[in-house]
């Protein structure tokens, strides 16, 4: 999951697949890391793009209302992992 905070969670999985035989940890990781900073998943790259491009003056207001929302959902889906691995 930490890895796709800082690389898209698709190449993150592709790079730690070849450190791990933990596959249903490496999926809930990879799928989880999609969640929280901008770069964790390309599909919100893509849409802050064509938000920026239609509404440069929100930039600022969208980028950190995104960050709260993802962040937030990230700390509920991991805690019900954590609950649901135990």
């Amino acid at each position: 999951m930490l890895a796709s905070q800082l690389i898209s969670n698709v190449p993150a999985a592709l790079l730690l697949s070849g450190f791990t035989c933990q596959w249903s940890d490496l999926i809930v990781g990879c799928n989880l890391g999609g969640l929280g900073t901008l770069i964790a998943s390309m599909a919100s790259l893509i849409s802050y793009k064509f938000l920026v491009r239609e509404y440069p003056a929100q930039r600022k207001k969208y980028f950190a209302w995104f960050t709260l929302c993802n962040v937030g959902l990230l700390g509920i889906l991991l805690t019900a992992n954590s609950f649901l691995a135990a």
